[in-house]
């Protein structure tokens, strides 16, 4: 009897000190408030995953693809903050491919989830797996880009037509600058065909051109996000358009965007002014931006990834977000504060958030 006491309260002794010591690890400040962004709204959740003794989430994330340097830079910055936070992370690449993307979450839904973080190939096809794993029961947190189905939990992001209204917006603006008034002939550089990403860029510049009639788009390509796709359409247009013909161009990556610099460059044209803008944040535009060729760009920050996820891990613990969809307002860059994102001794290809 004495040594079944004593058994029991030294484990008594112990799970006291181990609660002491989870106390002590305890954030002193929590976020309160309405109106906080989805990544300063979960870093309490955060800090839970850290602290919480034994408990570890499990989040399975159906990427896309990682076709392009952005999606590349947003799955290291996914990675590296579930790494931080020991969230065991499940993820599968779907090369762009919808039936492939309904089939890897599919598959993820057998690995005992505690929640999955979609970025859909495209609005529609996606919409099987993304209403497959809403019926589960755990939460659904698409990011990146949108579907048509409502079977979600929330989407965490940006807006795409705010971007590409913000994009047409200032292109308009120094149209009119140069000529007094709004026109001129420009070049569309656009995406992935049906994709939301394009469909919604497409929409925002529309709103904005459409009250301008004499500013006319005399060529548009889908450019799959492929520098060389960009490139070789503007050599394309050059030779199709003579000098003054072209008066700038909107793009809507910027990978794409350095490749039709790069041709207007060879083609020995750059001298003309043509002005462009462009929805994405790669250092070498950022630079384009400080050299005055640029007029602006906005931002679709890679860490949208690091949002979802916080937005996933409040939701396990009940405390996800009031709205359905939460947006974030575009983070637009001119020459006003290039100096905040600008990495003077970068690559032109690193992003810049």
């Amino acid at each position: 009897m004495r040594k079944a006491l004593a058994v029991f309260m030294a484990l008594t002794m112990a799970v006291s000190l181990s609660g002491c010591q989870a106390a002590n690890k305890a954030p002193a400040e929590s976020p309160e408030g309405t109106g906080v962004t989805a990544g300063e709204a979960t870093k309490e959740a955060g800090a839970k995953a850290e602290t919480e003794a034994g408990k570890k989430y499990r989040i399975g994330f159906a990427n896309a693809s990682i076709s392009n340097s952005w999606r590349v830079k947003m799955r290291d910055m996914l990675v590296e903050e579930c790494n931080r936070l020991g969230v065991e992370l499940v993820e599968t690449d779907a090369h762009d491919d919808a039936n492939t993307q309904n089939s890897n979450i599919e598959a993820m839904l057998q690995q005992n989830l505690d929640a999955i973080l979609i970025t859909p190939c495209v609005e529609d096809a996606a919409n099987p797996g993304i209403e497959a794993a809403f019926e589960t029961g755990i939460p659904v947190i698409i990011f990146d880009r949108t579907c048509t189905t409502e079977d979600y939990t929330h989407f965490v992001g940006y807006s795409d037509k705010q971007n590409g209204a913000e994009c047409a917006r200032m292109l308009v603006e120094a149209l009119t600058e140069r000529y007094g008034e709004p026109k001129g002939n420009i070049i569309a550089l656009d995406t992935m065909a049906g994709s939301s990403t394009d469909n919604f860029q497409k929409e925002g510049q529309d709103s904005v051109f459409s009250k301008y009639p004499n500013i006319k788009i005399i060529a548009r390509q889908y450019t799959d996000f492929e520098v060389s796709k960009g490139k070789s359409f503007m050599e394309d247009c050059l030779a199709k358009f003579g000098p003054g013909e072209i008066d700038g161009f909107i793009s809507q990556d910027g990978g794409v965007t350095l490749g039709a610099v790069d041709a207007i460059r060879e083609a020995g044209r750059d001298k003309e002014g043509i002005v462009f803008t462009n929805a994405d944040g790669i250092n070498g535009v950022v630079k384009m931006i400080k050299d005055g060729s640029c007029v602006g760009l906005t931002q679709f920050p890679c860490a949208a990834s690091v949002d979802a996820l916080h937005a996933a891990i409040d939701c396990i613990d009940g405390q996800g977000p009031k709205e359905k969809d939460v947006m974030m307002d575009s983070i637009v860059v001119t020459k006003d504060n290039m100096g905040q994102y600008l990495i003077p001794d970068g690559d032109d290809y690193d992003w810049t958030y």
